[in-house]
């Protein structure tokens, strides 16, 4: 339990504010590679907007940690929730005109916010203990679970209220709703690091670190791959299955429920039985996942594909952030957080746009097969981590 009522504070409006930023994500990933069909010039540019938001999240993660370290979470955070609300506002707009380029542009406004608001967990893991920190991670994503309920209702409900402008109206109505997480994050108290001269090490050293490297590229991979088949699956579902858009929301409403809904308890088992058996479950997740789906035909199968793949996500992606978290003193996080969230972003963008590709290009199954490669480097990752930790134990 988080025992101090600053740090109690801090968490659950961080908890609220990851609640309606991941709304604003959940929304936007049941709509907008079905948005970009019905406006791209040809069909393999569908998920290009996606693709362009993780990019330009990619481009932020950097800047914005360093701005945070020099002036503060809050106001990155609060800017971060501003811009998101005029992307979404864009994202509405382009629809009603029929813009592809203003929804392009409108979607990379929105990866500014999500690049700032994927700081969410680092910062409650800032305002703890060590031994706390994951489970202030785990507690901030909780907040998603909030989002698997509302975003898909807003998805659902909303799409054809605006006549002639279909799914415009779930980006209006999320552009609304994200203006709420002002209200949580006005309140957040984080004092700045206070920056020692001469302590802080190169990112060189950290990337010899087992810990740190196999947390990120855990993390970044497995997030990667979530991305991958989140993004996919609404094309294969709505256009190539035909089970509707009320199916589609349903599963992606499920696959959100089974990414934050662990939270619950991930912080606690990592306490318990470690990060590295933590994220070895999440693998066997994903493992599972790629089975599931290849001979996926109905409405179960992406079900299941679709749930398993959050539940391996929360897994890699909590006990790879509560690696990362533990290895920076206060006046490295700016950077070390910042790179590895760069990592994260970049592979995030580059899934989900090799998701539109080969889906469009070669189908369904050779998209899945092609996940076996990046699956077998996590795999690689945490046998490399656990021959580390065996001896460092013996050393000790």
């Amino acid at each position: 339990m988080i025992k101090k009522a600053s740090h109690y504070d801090n968490v659950l409006r961080l908890a609220a504010a990851q609640a309606l930023s991941m709304t604003t994500m959940n929304v936007n990933i049941i709509n907008t590679a079905l948005v970009g069909v019905l406006l791209s010039p040809v069909a393999w540019l569908a998920t290009l907007p996606l693709s362009l938001q993780f990019l330009t999240s990619m481009m932020t993660t950097l800047p914005a940690s360093l701005m945070m370290a020099r002036f503060g979470r809050r106001s990155v955070f609060i800017s971060g929730v501003l811009i998101s609300s005029l992307g979404s506002c864009g994202q509405g707009v382009a629809i009603m005109i029929a813009s592809y380029s203003l929804f392009c542009f409108s979607a990379m406004l929105l990866g500014i916010a999500i690049g700032c608001a994927g700081f969410y967990r680092y910062a409650a893991a800032d305002s703890v203990d060590d031994g706390q920190k994951p489970q202030a991670i785990s507690y901030v994503l909780i907040g998603g679970l909030v989002a698997a309920l509302l975003g898909p209702e807003i998805a659902r409900n909303t799409v054809d209220i605006l006549p002639n402008a279909v799914y415009a109206g779930c980006f209006f109505t999320v552009s609304i709703v994200q203006l709420i997480s002002l209200f949580f994050l006005a309140g957040l108290k984080i004092p700045k690091p206070t920056v020692k001269l001469g302590t802080s090490r190169p990112i060189g050293v950290f990337l010899r670190m087992p810990v740190f490297v196999v947390g990120m590229l855990s993390s970044a991979i497995g997030y990667g791959l979530m991305s991958y088949m989140m993004t996919a699956t609404p094309l294969q579902v709505v256009n190539v299955v035909a089970l509707g858009t009320s199916a589609n929301a349903t599963i992606i409403q499920w696959h959100v429920v089974a990414m934050f809904a662990p939270s619950f308890f991930t912080g606690s088992l990592i306490v318990r039985f470690g990060a590295s058996r933590i994220m070895w479950a999440g693998l066997l997740a994903y493992i599972a996942t790629i089975f599931t789906a290849l001979n996926a035909t109905g409405f179960w199968p992406y079900w299941w594909a679709l749930t398993f793949v959050g539940l391996g996500w929360n897994f890699l992606y909590i006990g790879g952030s509560s690696l990362i978290a533990r290895v920076a003193l206060p006046e490295e996080r700016g950077r070390v957080q910042g790179f590895a969230d760069l990592v994260l972003t970049s592979i995030v963008a580059g899934c989900s746009l090799t998701a539109g590709v080969l889906h469009s290009q070669m189908g369904w199954q050779a998209m899945i097969l092609a996940a076996t490669v990046p699956t077998l480097i996590i795999a690689i990752g945490l046998v490399w981590l656990s021959v580390h930790l065996r001896r460092t134990a013996i050393a000790s």
